[in-house]
């Protein structure tokens, strides 16, 4: 079968690389100032250790962000320059800078993916999708209203397009990110509107909108919501929390926070997922987290060791068909129970670290989980995974990650389902590469292989590749 290359991503990745080379040819007028007599075989100037330091300042840098594409030189030009910005928008004529100093900062992200199983799977075909991001953070105090209060919001959440979740395997997903707002069809919403206040010695209490994808990101930041390391969410989170745990609501909680990062919780949410509705009805109970993490230092590198429970009280479908009635002409009425509950064990270790460079380094994360055999799909799940930071001296901001997972499903669910196909447990591995090509524009090549859930399928062999812009 014939692959269709999407026309945008490519145009968008080709840009990137001719304009980037093009403006690496460019010559740098200097000062006369601070060039020497002394040049190189390749012609370029020497600049004197004073002066150069004072450059470096001035355009806010330090000696060790010299951009290649800039032609190795930092000025006040190249500092500006479209391809060495951190952002793609740069400082939007001075309005970001404005608006952070008066305590509100806006981040973006324009996400591109080209993805689908090459072989095996549900279906073989390949999908083209993006995923638009906004976020808004509100610093109370240096808005002039009151100390210690913060706003978080994920103003725009918009998925466009579509995605290869249900033609690999639905219960393994293979595109993180494109889960919200709704999977399988374009949607637009803002998946999070939530209040934080400081309380002293490291307590808050958070209240609102919550997307649950941006929490986990605030207890293991480098994950980044599936747009920067592994796309697979059994690589990044334990799926046994379905259906305790919705991915959007409202709820309230309060934290404790230390040097490190969060300490504990306890949070109280709704017990419905609601990606594109508002409001607090509590239509089926709540849902009730707990948090413990522990933090470590292995052999003079950093871990940490976390525990989480999760219990909601509403009424759940029950995957023992014992308790199910067949009504004649109607067809079956599922049984309910009263009550779900899901724990996990989560370990994250840092392995190496560069002495010159900290943020070049080495990392391994797992996890182990386990759920209500009654209400979840999964008995257990569990996965291991080590990422790279910066794998070559020369490329400090790419990254790259291998691992493998297992979800486990209950066997009442699989006998529930096998009486339409067989079903059975789910496991596979992932491979990736994220290449920064800018310092705005990171692209990624994955590799995933699972063997799927439906014992007719053959395994599938999905391949994805991922552009992000940031703005």
């Amino acid at each position: 079968m014939r692959r269709t290359f999407p026309t945008s991503l490519v145009t968008a990745t080709l840009l990137c690389l001719v304009s980037t080379t093009a403006f690496a040819q460019q010559s740098v007028a200097f000062p006369e100032s601070v060039l020497t007599e002394e040049t190189t075989t390749t012609g370029q100037y020497y600049l004197d250790a004073f002066e150069k330091v004072s450059f470096y300042e001035s355009c806010g840098m330090s000696c060790g962000d010299i951009a290649p594409s800039c032609g190795g030189y930092c000025t006040s030009a190249a500092c500006d320059c479209f391809y060495c910005r951190d952002k793609c928008g740069g400082d939007f004529g001075g309005h970001r800078s404005c608006l952070k100093d008066c305590g509100i900062t806006v981040e973006g992200a324009f996400t591109q993916f080209y993805q689908g199983p090459s072989s095996g799977g549900n279906k073989e075909v390949f999908r083209y999708g993006d995923k638009l991001d906004v976020f808004v953070i509100m610093d109370t105090g240096k808005m002039g209203l009151w100390e210690g209060g913060q706003i978080d919001i994920h103003a725009v959440d918009w998925q466009m397009g579509q995605n290869a979740i249900v033609d690999a395997t639905g219960l393994a997903p293979v595109n993180t990110a494109m889960l919200l707002p709704k999977v399988g069809e374009p949607t637009f919403a803002t998946t999070s509107l939530q209040y934080t206040q400081m309380l002293g010695g490291g307590h808050l209490v958070t209240a609102g909108r919550i997307n649950m994808l941006d929490l986990w990101a605030t207890f293991y930041p480098e994950y980044g919501r599936g747009i920067d390391g592994f796309m697979n969410t059994s690589m990044m989170l334990p799926l046994n929390v379905i259906p305790s745990l919705p991915l959007v609501t409202n709820g309230a909680g309060i934290i404790k926070a230390g040097e490190r990062g969060i300490e504990r919780a306890l949070l109280v949410f709704e017990s419905q997922s609601s990606p594109t509705t508002v409001g607090m009805d509590f239509p089926n109970g709540v849902t009730i987290v707990g948090t413990v993490r522990k933090y470590t230092d292995f052999m003079c590198q950093p871990g940490s060791h976390t525990l989480i429970g999760v219990y909601a009280t509403g009424e759940y479908t029950s995957y023992d068909t014992s308790g199910w009635i067949v009504v004649p002409g109607n067809g079956v009425t599922p049984a309910s129970k009263q009550g779900t509950w899901a724990a996990a064990y989560l370990a994250q270790q840092q392995l190496w670290a560069d002495p010159c460079n900290p943020a070049r380094k080495v990392s391994m994360f797992g996890y182990i989980g386990f759920s209500d055999p009654d209400n979840s799909p999964f008995q257990f799940t569990t996965s291991i995974s080590i990422e790279k930071f910066g794998p070559f001296a020369s490329r400090p901001n790419d990254r790259c990650g291998i691992g493998y997972f297992y979800n486990g499903l209950n066997s009442d669910f699989q006998n529930t389902v096998s009486l339409i196909a067989p079903i059975d447990d789910l496991h596979g591995g992932e491979v990736y590469y994220n290449a920064e090509i800018v310092k705005w524009f990171h692209l990624t090549t994955d590799l995933q292989v699972i063997q799927p859930g439906l014992v007719a399928n053959d395994t599938a062999v999905v391949l994805g590749l991922r552009g992000e812009l940031e703005f």
